[in-house]
């Protein structure tokens, strides 16, 4: 029996965890902020070296960011969809590494953790303000863990301290940097998210559980692989292929693709999710890109998630997915 099992990009998908903007507070401006809008960033630059409580600042982007969210967990819970919330944070926990980086958010749990077949990996993000949201993801899936010996709990050593945040040697290794193909595990490296450190510690960890990782190195000031492509069942990706430093990865060579632009790579296009390899849930905004998977046989599912991506990410950051099928 195992607690946790995600085996796939497009398997049926049976239970997640999504974030909450209840309390979401941004850090000060820094290099590694680079890829909000220039409203945003001017925003936290006024703020000094304060975060910015959203809710405050921004309440009707705010509130209709709640409302997205709870629009995504009608569509997984209509479609058979375990859903799991996070509760709050405890006062200690919104202050740790404040020195560091100040700041708390739950907003994307894709992130800080990851399901990799049966292993369930606490990583590192390099956002500092952002390592604290292990700690509500953790008290949800350790008892499902303490149930089911047979499936695997690790933590990477801590990243090495450095400021500004964001920068160091780490070890950075990001949820939104990694896809899963089969027994393929595929990580996006670049100046916002994943390094080779983190790659390197993946490697050593997973592969000799019989999985092969493959570096995939991006360029350009984009924040995650999730950004610029995914995995829509086999043999068809979605991608913006120019910020692929080195092209499709090697299990990726021979598949189809359907090519974003660059404004819809930056509206999130494919940060979507799959509820299996025929239905894929997309910002409605995208009516060009609904059209070429209603084209390749792809069940476009609409759920609005402009509010969402305002703040970096859209409907797959807010979902870290505990159980999904190989196919």
């Amino acid at each position: 029996m195992t607690a946790v099992g995600s085996y796939s990009e497009y398997g049926r998908l049976r239970e997640v965890i999504v974030g909450s903007a209840q309390d979401l507070a941004l850090p000060p401006f820094g290099k590694d902020l680079s890829h909000y809008s220039h409203e945003l960033r001017s925003a936290l630059a006024a703020r000094g070296r304060q975060s910015l409580p959203v809710k405050d600042h921004f309440p009707e982007r705010w509130e209709k960011t709640c409302e997205q969210i709870e629009g995504v967990v009608n569509i997984y819970e209509a479609n058979g969809v375990r859903v799991h919330r996070l509760r709050s944070y405890t006062q200690p926990e919104k202050r740790y590494l404040d020195w560091l980086q100040p700041g708390h958010s739950q907003l994307y749990p894709a992130d800080p953790v990851f399901v990799l077949g049966n292993h369930f990996m606490e990583i590192n993000i390099r956002r500092a303000y952002r390592r604290k949201e292990v700690f509500p993801i953790r008290d949800i899936v350790s008892p499902m863990l303490a149930r089911a010996p047979q499936s695997h709990y690790v933590a990477m050593p801590p990243a090495q301290p450095c400021l500004p945040a964001g920068q160091g040697a780490g070890p950075f290794l990001e949820g939104g940097d990694i896809l899963l193909h089969g027994k393929n595990v595929l990580v996006g490296m670049g100046s916002l998210c994943s390094n080779q450190a983190g790659v390197n510690w993946l490697t050593r960890y997973i592969e000799p559980h019989g999985y092969t990782v493959h570096p995939m190195p991006i360029q350009g000031e984009i924040l995650h692989a999730l950004g610029i492509i995914c995995l829509l069942r086999e043999g068809l990706a979605m991608a913006y292929l120019p910020a692929l430093a080195k092209g499709l990865p090697t299990p990726l060579k021979e598949w189809e693709v359907i090519e974003l632009t660059h404004a819809e790579m930056q509206a999130h296009a494919s940060v979507g999710v799959s509820l299996d390899d025929k239905r894929y849930l997309i910002d409605p905004q995208h009516k060009r890109v609904m059209d070429e998977l209603a084209k390749h046989g792809i069940e476009p599912l609409p759920a609005p998630c402009d509010a969402i991506g305002y703040w970096g990410g859209a409907i797959r950051c807010i979902t870290l997915p505990l159980k999904r099928d190989l196919t």
